[in-house]
């Protein structure tokens, strides 16, 4: 029995209720021209809105039309055309971009008994609420359709997973099937209520950070079975069983799947051409095919330097050039490189995440070639500090960015966030920081000021900082001013709206950093084979080293 809601909860936006979903919209989004359709006979529609992530995965390739901000089809309301409607992840709930219109159109197929899927994001916005008050003192709660008898709770899980299929669905008929996929969520906890059934258990082995092996409703249906929401990300792209029961569902015979996934391919054509959502900015040529593609890896002094805001920005960048960029994170927390993916259009890979002691997914020696093969530029954004994990001693190596690095012979950018000791004290601490990384093998070649207060920097002093990081064999990429990044919806720790956080990232790339000079710093993978314990022993004379001449200096 789900326990009752807190009698003070917080809806930062109007709910849809039938009064608001009749009332009049703007429908300035712009949706992606796409080919006429008309006479394929079975059409599914894949909801495309700000905060949307609708290349994420490929959903089995079986959506053939977008539902932009007017919610029509063809020039029809959507509920008239599609036969099934697939509602993406993103940060549909935090930026509350499923307006009246399409909120209508998505009420009225579950009305007349057609197929609505949810996924993550999607899945929440089908359900009661979902209180996103993670870091919060008291629920900040957010307000879905209803339409699936359920709500959500803080829990995070971004681990590859297995799951198994408890009950019937429109995507689920066979009962104790094993399915597989990923989870990539902030409020995982599910609570059911009485009109809603559980289809799909997820065995996680990790939750909030730690290895705490449990189960977890990961999927739920209502009584009817035609409206359905998973948190599993991939699950009809790694799973026959699951493509499968939809094909049986909607009578889909394989001369009608050739002809869905013919559209399917027009569609994610125009999809990809276009830099994150209703932008209207559109990727340039491609270069000259590089092989091997090019590679920076992107680190920081700490955490809360600004990677993941300026990889989001770089990835944005390069992708308008004319790159298809692939986005890789060091450590399992997948969520940091979701941002640059709303930009670039691609989808989370097995690779995206490179395995660090137990934490991430794909070895860095197999996830490299793989990764070089889908793309020409290849970011990698590492975990914590350079050094974070280089001491622990208890899981395999590599287990710190650093270690990456010296593997991949890769040219490295540090990121400076200078908010906390001011330039003069940032420039000490990522001079030193520079040379540490060197001694070790790191090939620093960039270096990122960011959270500048730069009112009171004259010419002079901005070329001596040129100069100092000239001297140290490292190009200064940019000098980011300080941006209000402080609000909820901005901070990927505690919640994001990727249309926003992604604007903002792409436009202070642009006019903050030099883009040209960072593709002329990247240089192609080399995987090389070091000695870890060698690396590790060399690290701790370095520090040792350090302590005694400081000592003996006193």
């Amino acid at each position: 029995m789900a326990q009752p809601l807190p009698a003070k909860s917080e809806d930062y936006y109007p709910q849809l209720s039938a009064k608001s979903i009749n009332q009049p919209i703007n429908t300035s989004c712009l949706c992606i021209n796409v080919p006429d359709l008309s006479n394929l006979r079975h059409k599914i529609g894949l909801v495309y809105l700000s905060g949307a992530l609708p290349c994420f995965e490929n959903f089995g390739n079986l959506p053939t039309h977008l539902v932009c901000a007017d919610a029509q089809v063809n020039g029809k309301p959507a509920s008239e055309v599609l036969d099934m409607i697939i509602i993406p992840g993103g940060s549909l709930v935090e930026s509350a971009s499923i307006n009246p219109a399409v909120a209508k159109e998505i009420t009225k197929m579950a009305q007349a008994g057609k197929y609505i899927l949810g996924v993550c994001s999607g899945f929440q916005v089908l359900a009661k609420e979902t209180d996103i008050g993670r870091l919060s003192t008291s629920p900040i709660t957010k307000k879905g359709l209803g339409l699936l008898d359920a709500e959500f709770k803080p829990l995070i899980c971004t681990d590859r997973v297995w799951a198994t299929i408890v009950d019937k669905s429109f995507l689920t008929q066979q009962i104790d099937q094993k399915v597989s996929g990923f989870h990539c969520h902030t409020y995982g906890q599910t609570i059911l209520h009485k009109e809603a059934r559980p289809i799909i258990i997820t065995h996680a082995q990790r939750v909030n950070y730690k290895k705490n092996p449990q189960d977890l409703i990961s999927g739920i249906t209502n009584k009817e079975g035609n409206i359905t929401g998973v948190f599993i990300h991939g699950l009809l792209d790694k799973n026959p069983t699951i493509t499968q029961s939809i094909q049986q569902s909607l009578d889909i015979t394989p001369k009608d799947l050739q002809e869905i996934k013919k559209a399917n391919t027009e569609l994610l054509k125009n999809i990809q051409s276009e830099i994150g959502i209703s932008t209207n900015i559109r990727q340039q040529q491609l270069p000259t095919n590089q092989t091997p593609p090019k590679l920076i890896l992107v680190t920081a002094l700490g955490s809360g330097s600004g990677k993941t805001f300026l990889v989001t920005g770089i990835a944005g960048a390069l992708k308008k050039r004319g790159y298809k960029v692939g986005v890789l994170k060091v450590g399992g927390d997948i969520r940091d490189a979701v941002s640059s993916l709303y930009l670039t259009k691609e989808p989370i890979q097995e690779y995206t995440s490179i395995k660090i002691g137990e934490s991430g997914w794909t070895p860095l020696e197999q996830a490299i070639p793989l990764a070089s093969h889908d793309y020409n530029f290849i970011i990698i954004e590492g975990a914590m500090s350079a050094f974070t994990g280089l001491l622990n001693q208890n899981y395999s190596r590599p287990m710190s960015t650093a270690e990456v690095a010296v593997a991949l012979n890769a040219s490295t950018i540090i990121v400076v966030g200078c908010d906390k000791e001011g330039i003069e004290g940032a420039l000490i601490s990522t001079l030193n920081y520079i040379k540490t990384l060197q001694t070790l093998g790191v090939k620093v070649q960039g270096v990122i000021l960011n959270k500048l207060r730069i009112s009171y920097l004259t010419e002079q002093t901005k070329q001596m900082i040129h100069q100092a990081f000239q001297q140290a064999g490292v190009t200064l990429l940019g000098m980011v001013p300080r941006l209000d990044l402080e609000a909820r919806g901005m901070i990927p720790e505690i919640e994001i709206q990727y249309e926003a956080f992604g604007t903002q990232a792409l436009n202070t790339a642009e006019e903050c950093l030099k883009i040209d000079q960072l593709t002329k710093i990247a240089t192609p993978p080399q995987i090389t084979k070091i000695d870890y314990d060698l690396f590790v022993a060399k690290f701790k004379n370095l520090i040792t080293n350090h302590t005694l001449s400081d000592s003996k200096g006193d």
